[in-house]
C-alpha cells in the first residue's frame, strides 16, 4: 500500500466518501484522531456519522455489542449515513457474517451509505477484497504536532522567559510521534523543564524529545535508532564516496531547496565483503547531522505484523521523522526469493522510493549483486551506485593507522607501509583483525605491540580473496560500466613522493 502524506490521505478519503464507496478500512492506532477527521468530513459533506463498538454498540440503538445486529441496524437506517465500526477484524472469520456483508454492500451503495472499519489490525478476508478499500492514516503532520505543543506550553509561551523555548525545534523533534504520544511527551518535558528551572540547572529539552522518538522507533519490530558514534575519519580510503557525500552535506537545507536542488534520494553500495560498505552507511548520519535509522529486513518478514504492514509502518515513521538517513544492510538477503510476499514487500519499497517526497536518504548495501532484483538496480532508484573494492596500498595504510590509533598503539610509518605491502587482497575488516590478533600476541607477553607482531599475524591470516577470487573478479566485471568506484585510484607517482 502506498504511504501518503496527510493532505493526500484527506483528499482520497473525501473522494471515497463522495463517490461513495461502501466499505472503507482505515488502519490506525489513533482512533480519536481518525474519528475527528471523519466527523469533520461528515459535517462538510452533510452526512451524519454514527459510531459502533463491541462494547457500546450504536448510541440510541438496541444493537448493543452484537455485530450482526449492528449490520441489521445499518441496513434499516436512513440513506446518506457514515457508519464507523471499530475493531471488527475478528468478526470476519465467520462465513455467515461475511455473506451478510456482501449482500449489505448493494443496499448501502443504492442508499449512499458508507461503512468504515476502523482499527489497527487489517481485515484479511479474500471474499471482500474487491469491495474493501484500505487506507492508512498517516502520522500527524507538523501543524497537528504544533497544536499539541501550544496546548501544553501555552502558559510558558505567554511569559517573558530569559531562556525562551524554541517551539520549532521541539516540534521538529516530535515529528514521528502520534498526537497522543506527542501530548504525553510534551507534558513530561514541561514538568522536567520547570523542575530544572527551579533548581537553576540546564535541561536540554530538544535532546529529551529525541529520546521520546527513540523509544517510538525502537518499539518497532523492524526499525531502530543507530548511534552516531562514527564519522568519515573512521573510514579508511573510499575517497570518491567521501567526496560525493561531502558535496551533498548541505543538500537538505532550505538554501539548497531555494537554489532548486532536489533532495538526495539514496545510494547503493555494492562490493566485496568487509570493505567498508556498512561502515560507510553508519557514518553518513553523523557527517550530515541527521538521525540514522536501521531497517532490519529479517524482522520485516518474521515480525508480529505481516511483512507489508511492518514495512509500511517503518517507512511511515521514517517519513514523519525526516530528514533522516535510512540504512538497509545486505539488502539482497531480504529479497532473495520469488514468493508472493517477497514480491509485495519489494513492490512497496520500490513504490515508496519512486513516489516519496520526504527527505529520507536511503543507504542500501549488498555483497552479492547476482541476488539483487533487477528492479532495484534500475536507473533512478538511487542517486548513485558505488562499487567498493578491496583497498589499495594507500587505503590499507589509512586503515591500519585508524585501527592502531583507535587502540592507542603506535607503529612508525615504515612499519605500517611494510604491513600494507603484505596485506594486498585483504579487506578492511581482515586488516582490523590482523591488528587485533597482533595485539593479543603482544599482550600475552606483556610488552608493546611491534611490527614483527603485525607481520606474524598477517602471515597467519588467510584473506577471503583466496577462497572467493573468481567471485570477486566477477563482481568487478559487473561493476565496470555499471557502478561508480568508491575509491579514486592514486597515480603511481604518488607512491614515490
Amino acid at each position: 500500500m502506498q504511504i501518503e502524506p496527510y493532505s493526500a490521505f484527506i483528499q482520497k478519503l473525501r473522494a471515497l466518501l463522495q463517490a461513495p464507496y461502501t466499505f472503507i478500512e482505515i488502519l490506525t492506532y489513533e482512533e480519536d484522531r481518525a474519528l475527528s477527521i471523519l466527523r469533520s468530513l461528515g459535517k462538510h459533506l452533510n452526512r451524519e456519522v454514527k459510531e459502533w463498538s463491541a462494547v457500546t454498540g450504536f448510541e440510541g440503538s438496541p444493537s448493543n455489542g452484537d455485530f450482526v445486529q449492528a449490520l441489521r441496524h445499518i441496513e434499516s437506517a436512513p440513506l446518506n449515513h457514515i457508519f464507523v465500526l471499530k475493531d471488527c477484524e475478528a468478526f470476519f472469520n465467520d462465513e455467515t457474517t461475511v455473506r451478510r456483508l456482501r449482500e449489505l454492500e448493494s443496499n448501502c451503495a443504492a442508499l449512499s451509505k458508507t461503512i468504515i472499519f476502523l482499527g489497527p489490525v487489517p481485515i484479511n478476508q479474500e471474499k471482500l477484497s474487491k469491495d474493501l478499500t484500505r487506507l492508512l492514516l498517516p502520522l500527524p503532520d507538523r501543524e497537528a504536532i504544533m497544536r499539541e505543543f501550544e496546548k501544553v506550553f501555552v502558559d510558558l509561551l505567554m511569559t517573558q522567559d530569559p531562556n525562551p523555548i524554541d517551539p520549532n525545534s521541539i516540534v521538529q523533534g516530535a515529528m514521528g510521534l502520534t498526537v497522543k504520544e506527542a501530548h504525553r511527551a510534551f507534558h513530561r518535558l514541561k514538568v522536567q523543564f520547570l523542575e530544572s528551572r527551579e533548581k537553576n540547572t540546564f535541561f536540554d529539552i530538544e535532546r529529551a524529545i529525541l529520546e521520546e522518538k527513540k523509544q517510538l522507533v525502537n518499539a518497532s519490530d523492524a526499525l531502530e535508532f543507530h548511534p552516531l558514534d562514527l564519522g568519515l575519519d573512521d573510514v579508511g580510503g573510499l575517497n570518491a564516496l567521501k567526496d560525493w557525500l561531502k558535496e551533498r552535506k548541505e543538500a537538505f537545507s532550505e538554501e539548497a531547496k531555494s537554489f532548486g536542488l532536489p533532495t538526495p534520494k539514496g545510494v547503493l553500495l555494492i562490493g566485496v565483503q568487509g570493505c567498508g560498505k556498512s561502515l560507510s552507511a553508519k557514518v553518513i548520519g553523523r557527517h550530515w547531522g541527521l538521525p540514522l535509522l536501521r531497517l532490519d529486513l529479517g524482522s520485516v518478514f518474521d515480525g508480529r505484523q505481516s511483512p507489508e504492514e511492518s514495512l509500511r509502518h517503518a517507512l511511515s515513521v521514517c517519513d514523519a521523522i525526516a530528514p533522516c538517513v535510512l540504512w538497509l544492510d545486505e539488502i539482497e538477503k531480504g529479497f532473495d526469493s520469488s514468493d508472493g510476499r517477497t514480491s509485495r514487500v519489494l513492490g512497496s519499497l520500490l513504490t515508496w522510493q519512486q513516489e516519496k517526497d520526504s527527505p529520507v536518504f536511503l543507504v542500501a548495501t549488498a555483497n552479492d549483486v547476482s541476488r539483487l532484483p533487477p528492479e532495484l538496480l534500475r536507473k533512478g532508484r538511487f542517486d548513485e551506485i558505488f562499487f567498493v573494492d578491496l583497498p589499495e596500498f594507500h587505503e590499507r595504510i589509512s586503515i591500519l593507522k585508524i585501527h592502531l590509533l583507535r587502540r592507542g598503539r603506535l607503529i612508525d610509518d615504515a612499519g605500517i607501509e611494510k604491513i600494507a605491502e603484505l596485506t594486498e587482497h585483504y579487506s578492511g575488516a581482515e586488516i582490523e583483525q590482523i591488528v587485533i590478533s597482533a595485539m593479543y600476541g603482544s599482550f600475552t607477553q606483556r610488552r608493546h605491540l611491534n611490527v614483527e607482531d603485525l607481520i606474524f599475524a598477517t602471515r597467519e591470516s588467510v584473506p577471503l580473496f583466496r577462497t572467493y577470487e573468481e567471485s570477486i573478479k566477477g563482481l568487478r566485471e559487473w561493476a565496470d560500466g555499471r557502478a561508480r568506484r568508491a575509491s579514486s585510484k592514486r597515480k603511481i607517482l604518488d607512491f614515490f613522493q
